[in-house]
């Protein structure tokens, strides 16, 4: 298992299976699964982070401002339609962690896209 301790809102840098299944990407992502899943879990649930353009009114926008731990290398978008289950030892490395607003914002999009 990956040595590194994970929390909600942390960004990290993962392997990630395309929509399609088929092939895999290292790319950024959002840690969404809570802190108490990522401790007793071998999985951790993944919001992907992309540099590309908005492409849902869930997409929910990331820059530099949002980032209180490590930085972001240019504006993004986080996916929040688009939730990933990643096998902890697919994590390369924490690279930062989103402001509690960020996160608040990010949640407020998931209850919108679920009717929670």
């Amino acid at each position: 298992m990956n040595s590194l301790i994970f929390e909600q809102g942390d960004i990290v840098i993962a392997n990630v299976l395309f929509s399609e299944q088929i092939g895999m990407k290292t790319r950024p992502a959002l840690v969404i699964s809570n802190s108490e899943f990522n401790k007793k879990s071998d999985d951790l649930i993944l919001l992907k982070i992309t540099s590309k353009g908005k492409k849902t009114q869930f997409d929910v926008n990331l820059t530099s401002e949002d980032v209180t731990e490590g930085f972001l290398k240019q504006e993004s978008n986080i996916m929040v339609d688009n939730p990933v289950t990643v096998y902890k030892r697919l994590i390369e490395t924490k690279t930062g962690k989103i402001t509690k607003q960020k996160l608040k914002e990010v949640k407020q999009k998931i209850k919108e896209l679920y009717q929670i």
